[in-house]
């Protein structure tokens, strides 16, 4: 008989967690972008970032399972590493939160709209 593992790795525990938190309807108001004082989100942006599943973990201005999209930005990083970041994060950049699943499925020209957004995002320091 054949050593089988009694248990799964933590990575894949958290994977599967984060995940779960992630999925849902695309027309939950819990997901939606309101009340933005630093910029004004467009119906179509809200809707990509539903869509993406990035509000399952993001929030403009409060830390959920990942960073906010305002401590995002205070980072400085260009459009081009945000979208690499986006496509391929990188968690030793964020070791306070749970590493960030790949999200290789999400489109250029979409990948572009969102980092153009958070770099646009005016942050008080």
């Amino acid at each position: 008989m054949a050593n089988r593992p009694t248990s799964c790795p933590a990575f894949f525990i958290l994977f599967f967690t984060t995940m779960a938190f992630s999925c849902g309807s695309q027309d939950d108001t819990e997901y939606s972008v309101e009340n933005i004082s630093t910029s004004e989100v467009s119906q179509e942006l809200n809707g990509l970032l539903a869509k993406n599943t990035c509000l399952g973990c993001h929030r403009v201005d409060k830390k959920l399972i990942g960073p906010s999209y305002l401590e995002i930005a205070k980072r400085k990083y260009t459009k081009e590493e945000l979208i690499n970041l986006i496509k391929q994060p990188k968690p030793k950049n964020w070791p306070d939160y749970p590493p960030m699943a790949p999200m290789q499925w999400v489109n250029g020209e979409e990948l572009a709209t969102i980092a153009d957004w958070i770099a646009s995002l005016e942050v008080n320091e």
